[in-house]
């Protein structure tokens, strides 16, 4: 019987549990890789359980791996079709794809080795410094033969962080240069711990808690920021936290709160490339 499956629910280890799945039962077929409706797809194509070709608009071959492992917590739905495609991409031709394990271990090194990761959030939407704008950072990835003048004109410096994909290492330079910026208000996770201060001492109950919470709302495990939507949730909890302290120490996290959240927006604001309409 030939396999077909359509899941709805991506969790972390999805995707390689996926491909492992399929690779052991040597099918013949396409997977999609869904990261939302306005987002275009990813394409896996395997043939005899081995990876044939992997394609993600401009990215193709072992660059769209890299990114749906670094971005797995973007991916909203997979769905796997059994048949024959009629022509192969050869530019998409995954090397060395008959161990599925070696190729995803390969691809998870350059993920935990990536230094621009953990500023790049694939379904955050940025504006250009030429009043261009993009619903997400994934379709810059997707087309990105159409943003590349834009990025290229981000000066190298000191911010320069390496990537194993050159187009997320120009993305990086861009976005810390400001010559593309995300729309909303991001708050750092560092700038988190004199607000988490005020609830000491915690619980360990409380500490896995809190961690576990937040680790939900971070765009992928290496983010060093929030959006401003998600800190506004974690906030709540903080909050709530803080009031069954005292009212004095609820007064004081909200306080915290407020002073957190203005300087988000002020730094987005001075951040925003100019000639951007908001």
């Amino acid at each position: 019987m030939a396999i077909s499956f359509h899941i709805t629910s991506v969790r972390e280890g999805t995707i390689f549990n996926v491909m492992q799945f399929l690779s052991l039962e040597k099918v013949t077929g396409m997977l999609e890789v869904r990261f939302g409706r306005q987002i275009p797809e990813a394409s896996i194509y395997f043939v005899a359980g081995s990876i044939a070709t992997a394609e993600f608009g401009h990215l193709v071959g072992d660059s769209v791996l890299d990114v749906l492992l670094c971005q797995e917590f973007s991916i909203k739905e997979v769905a796997f079709a059994p048949g024959r495609v009629n022509q192969v991409n050869e530019q998409a031709i995954i090397v060395n794809s008959s161990n599925i394990a070696s190729v995803m271990l390969n691809v998870s090194k350059d993920v935990d080795f990536c230094e621009s990761r953990p500023f790049i959030y694939g379904l955050l939407p940025v504006n250009g410094r030429s009043g261009r704008t993009s619903p997400s950072i994934l379709h810059i990835l997707h087309g990105f033969g159409d943003w590349q003048d834009e990025l290229t004109t981000a000066s190298r410096g000191d911010k320069d962080k390496k990537a194993p994909l050159p187009e997320c290492a120009l993305i990086h330079r861009a976005l810390a240069t400001s010559v593309i910026a995300y729309q909303r208000p991001l708050v750092s996770i560092k700038a988190l711990r004199p607000l988490l201060s005020l609830l000491d001492p915690l619980s360990d109950k409380e500490q896995n808690n809190l961690r576990g919470y937040l680790r939900s709302l971070l765009p992928h495990p290496k983010a060093t920021h929030l959006s401003i939507e998600r800190f506004y949730a974690f906030a709540s909890a903080i909050e709530s936290m803080a009031q069954r302290r005292s009212p004095e120490v609820g007064d004081r996290a909200r306080r915290a709160i407020h002073t957190l959240i203005q300087s988000a927006t002020k730094t987005q604001q001075l951040s925003q490339p100019p000639n951007v309409s908001q």
